[in-house]
């Protein structure tokens, strides 16, 4: 009896590795790109930009400054916060259109960061269609988790990240990883065969 329930243990944990392994096959392949540090005069300058599919099944969007910074980083005296966002285009080809969605940190007048995933609309201002749960894994990275069906779920993306300084509202403000027009693909679902 003993060697039969040891058999079934055995057969068990090989076809649980093999669920795991397939799991693994067709997870997304991460993407990331790094820009020159010191390519704007911005505290909130870019250097490092990745994209993975977290074993929760989330999304997760890491985002590298060239120094540290902190939260009061993105508040701004006047005019519009800092942020810290992953643009992604889902139906429309890069560059020469702007995002479908931009998954953003910002900062209210208190410093409190507050993830968010926003859908761009012709002629009328972002709308909110999710929260991102934000995360400093160091004090130069910020990290956004966030929901595949908060970008409608697409089978392939692509992405760039891009950093805008509290208070500016100018082009010039702006840096982008990798540097525009680039953008990273990331590919979600395979394609059917």
């Amino acid at each position: 009896m003993r060697s039969r329930t040891l058999g079934l243990a055995l057969v068990a944990a090989l076809v649980g590795t093999g669920a795991v392994g397939a799991a693994a096959a067709t997870a997304p392949t991460p993407v990331k790109s790094a820009d020159p540090k010191g390519d704007v005069t911005s505290t909130l300058d870019l250097t490092r930009v990745s994209l993975t599919r977290g074993s929760d099944g989330r999304l997760r969007a890491s985002m590298t400054l060239a120094a540290e910074w902190d939260r009061k980083a993105l508040v701004a005296g006047t005019g519009p916060p800092g942020s810290v966002c992953l643009k992604a285009w889902t139906t429309t080809a890069p560059p020469d259109t702007t995002p479908d969605y931009l998954v953003c940190v910002t900062a209210d007048a208190k410093g409190v960061l507050r993830g968010s995933v926003l859908h761009e609309r012709a002629n009328k201002l972002p709308e909110r269609v999710a929260s991102a749960d934000v995360s400093r894994p160091s004090a130069r990275t910020v990290t956004l988790r966030f929901s595949q069906s908060a970008l409608g779920s697409p089978a392939r993306l692509f992405v760039a990240a891009e950093s805008t300084r509290p208070g500016c509202p100018r082009l010039s403000c702006i840096d982008t990883a990798p540097d525009a027009p680039k953008t990273l693909p990331f590919t979600l679902k395979a394609a059917a065969k």
